[in-house]
Formats: C-alpha cells, structure tokens, sequence
C-alpha cells in the first residue's frame, strides 16, 4: 500500500470542492478532496516510520504556504483539468526540496520530470476531451481566484487498494 503528502485545501474553498467532487466522483469513495500532491508515491506504509521523522523535520522548517487558484489549464492530448495555483514559486520551491530530501521516491514514480504544482479536477478527458476544458471553466464560473493560506501537509496513506486515509498531520513552521 501506498503514501502521498499533500495539501488538503478542501476547507479552504468549500464551493470549489463541492464542484471538485461532482466533477471528480472518482475520488469520493478514494476520500481524496480537492487537494495539491506534493509528493507521490512517497515511502511504502511498512517503510514509513524510516521516513516520518525527516517528513516531519522538513515541514516544521518551512513556512506555511499561500496561493490562490485563479484558473484551469488541460494536460495535452485531452486529459485531466487541473487548478493552477498562482504564484507557485513557493509551492515549487517546497515541492522541489522534498523530492530533493527524498531522491528515492521521485515524484509520479519518475514519469514527470519536475513536474508543476496542480490541483486535479477531473480524472481524465473522458468521452469528449475536446469540450472538458470548457465545462469545467463553466462549472467553476465565479469560484475563482480561491485563495489557500496552508499551515499543514497531510500524509496519507492506502489502507486499502484505491481507499486512502489520513495517517499523519505534518505541521509547517509557526
């Protein structure tokens, strides 16, 4: 079974995760809300306690994150919709660090190279990919900017194939 860190920020912008969950069923029975990954895969559950101390470490050194998701953009070829988060400057700077700390685990198992923070709002392109974008701008009309003041990651984990559930808060600096 596997572990994410990432940002919840569900709480912060309860209207952008209502849309987020009717635009993305998928993840409801996942428990995965609207969110930003910024670390997946991260360290195998039996290999975790290795690993969360240093996790724990390099968040409380860190100041808390602030952003705002002002629009959407579409991975090529169709795919899923994502909120970008502006500026991502300390988002990168935090996401390229903890793949630094942590080289063992790069991020999406090494398929993406440097990958940009991103907040997932659909799972993929589904049946007509070529209107996804627009539907979702027009589902998520006057819910952005959203703005995201984070003091917290969140380690989850799978304690079964495709559920996920919290395992640990990773407090940033106070």
């Amino acid at each position: 079974m596997g572990t994410a860190i990432t940002l919840f920020l569900a709480e912060h912008a309860p209207e952008l995760a209502q849309a987020h969950d009717e635009l993305y069923p998928e993840r409801i029975p996942e428990n995965i809300p609207l969110s930003l990954t910024l670390l997946y895969p991260f360290a195998p559950i039996e290999e975790l306690d290795d690993y969360l101390q240093m996790a724990r470490d390099f968040f409380a050194s860190r100041h808390p994150l602030s952003f705002d998701i002002a629009g959407v953009a579409q991975w090529e070829g169709g795919g899923a919709v994502y909120g970008v988060p502006e500026p991502d400057g300390q988002l990168r700077a935090t996401m390229r660090a903890l793949w630094e700390l942590f080289p063992e685990f790069p991020p999406y198992g090494g398929a993406a190279q440097d990958p940009p923070p991103h907040a997932s709002l659909t799972l993929d392109g589904g049946d007509d990919p070529h209107t996804l974008l627009s539907r979702v701008e027009e589902r998520l009309s006057g819910l952005l900017p959203a703005h995201f003041e984070v003091d917290e990651a969140v380690l989850m984990g799978e304690h079964e194939p495709d559920v996920w559930r919290v395992l640990h808060t990773l407090p940033f600096q106070r």
